[in-house]
């Protein structure tokens, strides 16, 4: 599904957190949003999945205005894995995974057997079939994480929102999902803090800085050495990988920043340090 972002301006106070964002997302495309901390990523995705209203601007999802459809039917087509959403700690993961089927029933309908086997199928898809009777708060941090992307994969959406989808996952998980994603044949939206995963695995790479855009396009044309260092303050090389071909980013830190210390070591003088 097509998104076009138009003037987009947004935020939680009197100083907007993006201001005059504009982004043409092209359908089935997997878009990843880097930026430093505070650069409006979560904001940014807020209005797409109406949780925040923004004061100046439109969203266009496929041919329609979002904040001019109906709630139910942005549900239906926008799968949301945010930051600060709960599982449902209450419920079983099952049941939790389950809670994303609700855009497609009415009032008083109840989970039918085609919805069962759609629960089953995103659990078996994100590797938590295994503890789909455990109650959500007994699981781990990743567990969880699995569990929220079955219950935005149950929405069957035509765009999925992700902000930091790799938080509280190994190594071999957050492959495991972004390569989920990345091939299921619908536009993905991702907030990222790791420069290299949204390299190697995105199609289009928005740099966000201070709420606005700072560069937005393929890896190789984004990922540059000035672009990292002016927005990220870091040394970056993008080179292909060995074995597939595809774009890696090594990142160092740049060259005139002052040296790491951990917290509360006091300095010591008389040394050099080097990068």
């Amino acid at each position: 599904m097509r998104l076009r972002v138009e003037g987009l301006t947004a935020g939680w106070t009197a100083v907007p957190a993006v201001s005059g964002v504009d982004l043409d997302i092209a359908d089935a495309s997997m878009v990843a949003l880097v930026g430093p901390n505070g650069s409006g990523k979560s904001t940014l995705l807020k209005t797409v999945y109406r949780a925040l209203r923004p004061t100046a601007g439109r969203l266009v999802l496929g041919e329609a205005d979002v904040w001019r459809l109906p709630h139910r039917d942005v549900a239906r087509s926008v799968g949301v894995l945010g930051q600060d959403q709960h599982g449902g700690f209450d419920f079983t993961a099952r049941e939790a995974v389950a809670l994303g089927r609700a855009p497609h029933l009415g009032v008083f309908d109840r989970i039918g057997p085609a919805d069962a086997a759609v629960v089953a199928e995103c659990m078996e898809t994100t590797g938590c079939a295994a503890f789909a009777d455990r109650p959500v708060s007994t699981l781990s941090g990743g567990e969880r994480q699995r569990v929220l992307l079955a219950r935005a994969l149950a929405q069957r959406p035509r765009l999925l929102i992700l902000d930091e989808p790799t938080n509280h996952l190994d190594p071999r998980h957050q492959f495991d999902v972004l390569s989920l994603v990345r091939g299921m044949g619908i536009t993905v939206i991702a907030a990222l803090h790791s420069l290299d995963l949204a390299a190697y695995y995105c199609d289009t790479v928005v740099v966000l800085s201070g709420g606005k855009v700072a560069g937005a396009g393929a890896p190789d044309e984004v990922c540059t050495p000035g672009l990292l260092r002016r927005v990220f303050g870091v040394e970056a090389s993008l080179l292909p990988d060995p074995v597939d071909g595809r774009p890696r980013l090594l990142i160092r830190p740049a060259t005139d920043s002052p040296p790491h210390r951990a917290a509360g070591a006091a300095p010591q003088e008389n040394r050099e340090h080097t990068a």
